[in-house]
């Protein structure tokens, strides 16, 4: 899911790597994020391990979740994960478009441009790097958790275009506009242990030869679901 609106949100700030806390909206959303996981899901789907990004607005908004959590008596293992941080955005991090039109006019004129070629912010992650961090997370997951275990992560828009597309095993990055706390659920079941499962160099499902086009392994919940901010 993605963090709830912050501070720098509201001021059009390109965070990237920058941190800024949760604006009051934001706490706000972060709450109807947390009766629409918690109160309206079964007890089954509570998670048993959280991670978050730890920039402000994505781990306060965690941390949200966490003591919600708690006042219905679930527990569960909470960690920081750097893996999913936000892209950093270079030279440009922390500024507003007018700051970064201002201060680097030449990189700025080079980005309207009407080519659709990458064109890369000077000190900025590069796409590829961004893919291997989101490939190494997903990686991660498949090797550290266990049938039946519920994982919920708070990460980041940019970000998350890239764990999405690794999770869905996709060879390129769709452009998606993920609103503010919006939910993406996958189910992945357990391929069957005869299969190789080596995660060095592709994921699980690419190994299950006739089953790899077989929909019970891997199910899509929910998808960019915001409706709970529909809902006060």
């Amino acid at each position: 899911m993605r963090h709830a609106q912050s501070v720098g949100n509201v001021k059009k700030l390109m965070e990237g790597q920058s941190s800024t806390a949760l604006s009051p909206e934001g706490y706000g959303q972060a709450h109807r994020l947390s009766d629409a996981l918690i109160q309206a899901g079964h007890p089954s789907q509570r998670p048993t391990h959280v991670y978050s990004s730890p920039l402000l607005r994505a781990s306060q908004t965690a941390r949200v979740l966490t003591e919600d959590l708690t006042s219905v008596s679930h527990g569960c293992c909470f960690r920081q994960e750097p893996a999913l941080s936000e892209m950093h955005a270079g030279i440009f991090q922390g500024l507003t478009w007018a700051e970064a039109e201002a201060a680097y006019p030449k990189v700025c004129q080079q980005l309207r441009s009407a080519s659709l070629s990458w064109h890369p912010v000077p000190e900025a992650e590069s796409l590829m790097e961004v893919r291997q961090r989101a490939q190494g997370w997903v990686r991660h997951l498949l090797s550290c958790h266990q049938p039946g275990d519920v994982v919920w992560g708070v990460s980041h828009e940019g970000i998350l275009q890239h764990i999405i597309a690794a999770l869905m095993g996709c060879d390129r990055t769709w452009k998606i506009a993920i609103a503010h706390t919006a939910i993406f659920e996958f189910w992945l079941a357990e391929t069957p242990p005869s299969l190789p499962t080596s995660l060095q160099n592709a994921s699980p499902w690419q190994h299950l030869g006739p089953d790899q086009f077989n929909t019970e392994y891997w199910q899509v919940r929910r998808f960019n679901d915001a409706s709970h901010l529909c809902c006060r």
